[in-house]
């Protein structure tokens, strides 16, 4: 603690601090600073991309097109787009708890498991260029709410510009 000499007879004596306690109160900040930056790990989203190579073929039965549009619309096909067109399968929902795009894959999930087929649900997710980040987000939300293992993020080209009649929809 400090110490405070005053003077006695006349005589001054200097003043003596003793700065232990600072220094040790120093020590425990810095420590407890260093303890809880480590317990706080920062928490992203990895996104992995795909390698180069051949195109990954999969079962048009355990596949679900789904292209998040302008204005928290969503549309999706089940299948191979040429067939969807062909039978009129190509429908549009919102992410609303009822009705949204989790009902749909949970639909989907319910179709597949008596085949024994649940796990093998592919998903791909091609984001029209009005979509917003939001709407990717809550896409990878609903791919973890209903626990969907195989999913991918694509920028088809080819699939947006023969969706883009649907996608100029209101």
């Amino acid at each position: 603690m400090a110490e405070i000499n005053n003077a006695t007879a006349g005589k001054r004596r200097p003043l003596r601090v003793d700065l232990t306690p600072m220094v040790d109160l120093g020590f425990l900040l810095i420590s407890f600073f260093i303890f809880t930056t480590t317990l706080t790990e920062v928490k992203e989203a990895r996104f992995y991309l795909p390698a180069d190579g051949p195109p990954v073929t999969y079962g048009a039965s355990t596949s679900l097109t789904v292209i998040p549009a302008a204005n928290n619309r969503v549309w999706y096909f089940d299948g191979t787009f040429d067939d969807a067109k062909a039978n009129n399968r190509i429908q549009q929902t919102g992410y609303a708890l009822n009705n949204g795009i989790g009902d749909i894959i949970r639909a989907k999930q319910k179709q597949l498991e008596p085949l024994g087929k649940k796990k093998e649900l592919s998903i791909l997710i091609c984001p029209s260029k009005n979509s917003s980040y939001g709407n990717i987000v809550d896409l990878m939300d609903e791919m973890l709410i209903n626990k969907v293992s195989k999913y991918a993020v694509a920028d088809d080209k080819n699939l947006l510009d023969a969706l883009s009649p649907y996608l100029s929809k209101n």
